[in-house]
C-alpha cells in the first residue's frame, strides 16, 4: 500500500522532469532558429562600414551573391544602391572608389 510520502515524491520527481524538458526545449528552440545555416555558413554579412557621423553609417552588406550599399541613420535604414561588381578584398583600398561610383549612379550622374 503506497503511502502519502511516496506519492508526493513521485509527483515532485515528475514535475522536475517536466520542468527540465521544457527548459531544454526552449533552449534548443533559441539555438536552432529557422533560417539559420549549419555551422558558420551565413547568407548575410557586413563587408565594410564607414562612420559618417555620430549616429550615421554607410554599410556594404553581402546578401547571397548581391552587394548592397545601405545608409543607417538615427531614425532610418535606407537601401542606397546595389553594386554591379563585388568589392575587392580588404587588402585592396578601393572601398571609397566603389562607394563614389555607387553614389554617382544613385544620383543619376
Amino acid at each position: 500500500m503506497p503511502t502519502e510520502a511516496d506519492g508526493l515524491a513521485s509527483l515532485s520527481l515528475t514535475l522536475t522532469v517536466v520542468v527540465v524538458l521544457l527548459w531544454a526545449g526552449l533552449w534548443a528552440m533559441r539555438r536552432m532558429r529557422p533560417g539559420m545555416g549549419l555551422g558558420n555558413a551565413r547568407d548575410c554579412a557586413i563587408l565594410r562600414s564607414l562612420a559618417l557621423g555620430p549616429r550615421e553609417r554607410l554599410v556594404v552588406v553581402r546578401v547571397g551573391p548581391r552587394h548592397l550599399v545601405i545608409g543607417i541613420g538615427s531614425a532610418s535604414v535606407s537601401l542606397l544602391c546595389e553594386l554591379d561588381q563585388p568589392l575587392p578584398a580588404l587588402g585592396e583600398d578601393r572601398f571609397g572608389e566603389a562607394v563614389r561610383k555607387a553614389v554617382g549612379r544613385w544620383r543619376g550622374g
